[in-house]
């Protein structure tokens, strides 16, 4: 009889041992993946505000293009062109990271900061700017006596706090009518 209360005690003690060990197993992969989830909410969350902060600056940006446009005519023809301004495209891929990291000193494109208002404490944001010539230009697109000649416009927004968390590119194509 001593024999099978015994066999039970182990039984007991080896059930009880196996939970002690697996219990913190389990908690272990449970807060793993909790954790992995936090960083990959945390990432979007960047990307999402850096997109807004791209968004954001490329609508001032547009606008700043068609008051510059509206005043001086084609940019390629001013005699200062704006910094965010790049007339000779063969040089600019503006698709590619290692554009973006130069492009500052290389004086191709212009950086500013935008300020997104939000509650998250993440909110500079380091912005590129660049505007290319398409080369195309259309004479039927505008109102008579006025030619259809477009850029393309070129945001990048990084977070100022947290840069490796990732950045956000906008392009957009604009079509300024100019006076034939």
């Amino acid at each position: 009889m001593r024999s099978a209360r015994n066999q039970g005690g182990a039984a007991l003690l080896v059930v009880i041992a196996l939970f002690l060990i697996i219990l913190p197993i389990a908690l272990l992969a449970i807060f793993g993946r909790t954790l992995q989830n936090d960083t990959f909410s945390g990432s979007y969350l960047w990307r999402a505000q850096a997109r807004d902060a791209a968004n954001q600056q490329m609508a001032a940006l547009r606008s700043t293009l068609a008051q510059t446009i509206g005043t001086g005519g084609l940019l390629e023809y001013q005699a200062s062109p704006p910094a965010w301004y790049v007339g000779n495209t063969q040089n600019v891929q503006p698709a590619s990271a290692s554009f973006w990291s130069g492009c500052q000193q290389n004086h191709l494109c212009q950086a500013t900061t935008v300020t997104l208002a939000n509650g998250t404490g993440r909110q500079s944001f380091q912005v590129l700017q660049l505007v290319t010539p398409t080369g195309v230009v259309d004479n039927t697109l505008c109102n008579p006596g006025y030619t259809a000649v477009f850029y393309n416009v070129w945001v990048q927004a990084t977070a100022s706090a947290n840069p490796a968390a990732g950045s956000a590119t906008t392009q957009a194509v604009y079509r300024a009518c100019i006076q034939s």
